[in-house]
């Protein structure tokens, strides 16, 4: 679906999307197991490790004939949004796991703090209060204030000489760990004050890429949209879907006497290479892709002579002392928001070209690639559910 959407502003060479689909019905029926395993679909009860591998696979561990591992969604990394789309000087609401949790600059620390959105008071959404001139987080109902730590150091209405109620445990906000990586702020949706210092041992997967000067700053953007998790990732990973439902918009590259219809579909090529409770590596003439559970998908596009030969496709032919591996990086992000609903960070990397098209202009591709089959897959979300 989205990952096409690159494609069709920088025209690159035959072969981009070649996956099999075998990975996109082992990917789709785990999703749909760990969806309905539990009563409210992302929860369960026991906790899995995280890799701490900078380029760690995580996916979680099947056991067809029993229940004693299961994967639990709360003891992740999560990304909560691009930097660059933050602002610093309002409070952002968000939504992640079906909790709402509220973003916010604190200027004291240096640093974004995840909060639940639950002022402790009377729970108003403290997403729609402001940052005083302290540079506290102040609830717009009744002004109480809150430092990066959650702790409250201000209640308006209570006395002076009286006792510090502010002080109470029950004053407090639910803080979330978080921490900032290639160019991501994420978050660890678990408050428990033994999770406070995850982010020294746990790491989310780590893309060198995208903190490697050699490639143009990524293209980012970020879109909510109405289906679920589980039906974006096996879309993202299927495409065999996009000569069909992106016909039209999307280039299909195919040789044209051996097509079996008008848009040109065919049988997928790919060398697994690991496919185990780590997640997936698979490489391919064009490429590879990773897999790590819960969110991040990315496909790795290699092309360009290392050896002297022309370029092939539409890349522009340079002299041979100027050519180098060039490579393409489609990373997706894909983060349960609520049942049916579900949110998609995109970062397009390259390290070759004379220019990065402006991020409007990928927007306006990429939307429109998204809206070509968000009806169909919000009608499939609603036939699984």
């Amino acid at each position: 679906m989205v990952s096409m959407a690159v494609v069709s502003v920088l025209q690159l060479p035959t072969g981009l999307h070649d996956r099999v689909f075998i990975f996109v019905t082992t990917v789709c029926l785990l999703a749909l197991r760990y969806r309905t395993r539990s009563k409210h679909k992302f929860n369960s009860s026991s906790f899995s490790k995280v890799s701490t591998e900078p380029e760690g696979l995580t996916i979680p561990y099947v056991d067809n004939e029993g229940e004693t591992d299961k994967f639990d969604w709360h003891s992740h990394w999560y990304p909560v949004m691009a930097l660059c789309d933050l602002d610093k000087k309002v409070p952002n609401a968000k939504k992640i796991l079906g909790i709402d949790v509220v973003v916010w600059w604190d200027r004291n620390e240096k640093k974004w703090q995840v909060f639940e959105d639950k002022c402790p008071h009377r729970l108003a959404p403290l997403s729609e209060g402001r940052i005083d001139q302290w540079g506290r987080l102040q609830c717009v109902y009744h002004g109480w204030c809150f430092n990066g730590s959650g702790d409250c150091k201000v209640i308006p209405q209570a006395p002076p000489d009286g006792p510090p109620v502010n002080a109470s445990k029950k004053a407090c906000v639910a803080v979330y760990p978080t921490i900032e990586q290639n160019q991501i702020l994420w978050f660890w949706p678990n408050s428990a004050y033994q999770y406070n210092d995850i982010a020294a041992n746990e790491k989310p997967p780590y893309i060198p890429e995208l903190d490697d000067p050699s490639y143009y700053p990524p293209t980012i953007s970020t879109r909510d949209i109405p289906y679920g998790y589980e039906v974006l990732i096996e879309n993202l990973m299927d495409p065999s879907h996009v000569p069909y439902a992106h016909y039209g918009i999307m280039t299909w590259p195919s040789d044209e006497s051996s097509l079996a219809d008008r848009e040109g579909g065919r049988p997928m090529e790919i060398t697994v290479q690991t496919l185990d409770t780590n997640g997936f590596f698979a490489k391919e003439e064009a490429g590879y892709s990773k897999f790590s559970l819960p969110c991040l998908f990315y496909f790795v596009r290699e092309f360009g002579p290392s050896n002297g030969s022309a370029p092939s496709g539409s890349i522009k032919e340079e002299p041979l002392e100027n050519l180098r591996q060039r490579r393409m990086l489609l990373i997706f992000m894909c983060v349960p928001v609520s049942p049916g609903n579900s949110r998609l960070i995109s970062l397009f990397p390259v390290n070759y070209g004379p220019i990065v098209p402006p991020r409007w202009v990928a927007h306006l591709g990429q939307n429109l690639v998204i809206d070509s089959d968000l009806y169909l897959l919000h009608m499939q979300g609603n036939t699984h559910t």
